[in-house]
């Protein structure tokens, strides 16, 4: 949805450095050791997108896609930028007030605002200029068409259609929304449905102030109708993966976010949309794949012949062959696969850059191709 701030990322990963579009950028203190989802857990109805499996009867495009580019995991970056931290309330927890702020985005991307621990004063000057009332049109970053600005004819509109001065549960713990520009932050409700908000800012007294918010359901179809917050409007903490999957297997489809000159200003289903601005941004879309595309290693490819040497990189080619990947979003100038961040590690290497997972990405990637079914 807007342009990442790529570049310390690049340069763990030894690339070149870039950034992302200028409506979107996922961040997560992962320090705070707060976020939760360490469990394998089944997400979305057994026929969605995120569940088929690649049928042996796919086409198989001809050209690997992402061959040369830059591959890594969200939870890489250093600043932890780029991930959607995840939280569960309980029925017993605070419930809280959920404000627009239409400066939610840019004043935290100019660095006067903060999205957690403003001073005072700060916090004053947001409320200021917050409303309990989310635009009519409850989107703000997602487009179905490349020169105006056109939402679905048909979504979900909860948040557009909730009454003003609506109130959402948060952790009775500490919680935070990601730190960068884009401030992503989903919390599980107590009825099972899930809060998501973009451009987040949380008060002192756990306000919780966006500049767009959906509360999608974890047992639907997980398309775009749900208005996830993501360009692709697909849910932002779909098909992340999770450490307990590297013990069991990843039996579902992965999400990614590539870069603008791999995207065109299309979509495809389950995606319901694109980039607002995505021909008008300093790095417009200037590819081929239509958001929603879903990338997979070929049936063909041998995955002995890979040589991958470390146990996240194997459990993630199989599940790239079996259930492949979907494009949610816009990235830098390399792909990033989305890991949900967790209190407790239990695979460090899908938390901190490893060089063999690297390795192993790499040799992936490298052979990644469209798939259609």
């Amino acid at each position: 949805m807007s342009i990442r701030r790529y570049s310390k990322l690049c340069q763990v990963l030894g690339s070149v450095s870039s950034a992302r579009g200028r409506l979107r950028g996922a961040a997560v203190a992962l320090l705070l050791g707060v976020a939760t989802g360490t469990h394998a857990e089944t997400l979305f109805s057994v026929g969605s997108s995120w569940n088929l499996k690649v049928p042996p009867t796919a086409t198989v495009g001809s050209v690997d896609v992402a061959e040369g580019l830059a591959v890594g995991l969200d939870t890489w970056d250093p600043d932890g930028n780029w991930v959607v931290p995840f939280y569960t309330a309980e029925a017993g927890d605070p419930q809280v007030r959920i404000l627009y702020n239409p400066g939610a985005w840019t004043a935290v991307h100019a660095g006067t605002w903060r999205r957690s621990g403003n001073t005072p004063a700060v916090e004053a000057a947001i409320l200021a200029t917050s409303s309990d009332a989310f635009p009519d049109h409850g989107n703000v970053f997602s487009s179905t068409s490349a020169f105006s600005w056109a939402t679905p004819a048909s979504y979900n509109r909860v948040a557009a259609a909730m009454a003003a001065g609506a109130k959402v549960y948060v952790p009775a713990s500490s919680f935070a929304p990601a730190a960068g520009a884009d401030g992503h932050m989903a919390i599980r409700q107590p009825s099972g449905d899930v809060l998501e908000t973009y451009g987040t800012i949380v008060l002192s007294d756990r306000t919780i102030v966006a500049l767009s918010y959906e509360i999608t359901d974890p047992n639907g179809s997980g398309d775009g109708w749900q208005r996830g917050q993501t360009a692709s409007m697909l849910p932002s903490y779909g098909g992340a993966i999770l450490d307990s999957e590297i013990a069991s297997g990843i039996r579902h489809t992965m999400s990614i976010t590539v870069p603008p000159n791999l995207l065109a200003p299309k979509f495809t289903y389950p995606a319901y949309a694109f980039d607002r601005d995505a021909l008008t941004n300093p790095a417009p879309y200037s590819g081929s794949l239509p958001m929603g595309t879903r990338l997979a290693l070929p049936a063909g490819v041998k995955l002995g012949d890979l040589k991958l040497s470390t146990k996240a990189g194997k459990q993630i080619a199989i599940a790239a062959q079996q259930y492949g990947f979907l494009i949610v979003d816009r990235g830098g100038e390399g792909i990033t696969i989305r890991v949900r961040p967790a209190a407790k590690p239990l695979i460090p290497a899908l938390h901190a850059y490893d060089r063999q997972l690297n390795r192993d990405l790499k040799a992936i990637f490298a052979h990644i191709r469209v798939v259609t079914f």
